[in-house]
């Protein structure tokens, strides 16, 4: 039958054990700073916004919308009122690029969710 330990040997077991435990957590801390720190370099927020943006469809439309929005916003005002030297003509063309911008906001964003 084996002996039992006096109180000095479960002591320096425990911290043995205690130490091989430290030694382990503060290699993972490495592990997991590095990580941390590669995630945040600014390549790698690049690369996975990208990839973000590929995989989300509502970004994507919201992107197309916001594009169709502004376009014929900035369009209708150039047909209408064209190139003018008179402030309350280019006054009335932003208000009109402004209206129209809204109105195909609205329009386009009601159909997509009336889609789903």
């Amino acid at each position: 039958m084996k002996k039992p330990k006096n109180q000095i040997e479960l002591l320096n077991d425990a911290m043995l054990l205690l130490e091989i435990r430290r030694k382990k957590e503060y290699e993972d801390l490495k592990i997991q700073f590095h990580e941390t720190s590669e995630s945040f370099r600014p390549i790698n927020i690049w690369n996975q916004t990208v990839k973000d943006f590929r995989e989300s469809t509502e970004v994507k439309t919201n992107l197309l919308e916001t594009i169709l929005s502004v376009a014929g916003g900035y369009f209708s005002k150039k047909i209408i009122v064209g190139k003018s030297n008179s402030i309350v003509k280019s006054l009335l063309g932003y208000v009109l690029q402004y209206a129209v911008t809204n109105f195909i906001s609205k329009k386009v964003h009601t159909d997509t969710n009336s889609e789903e």
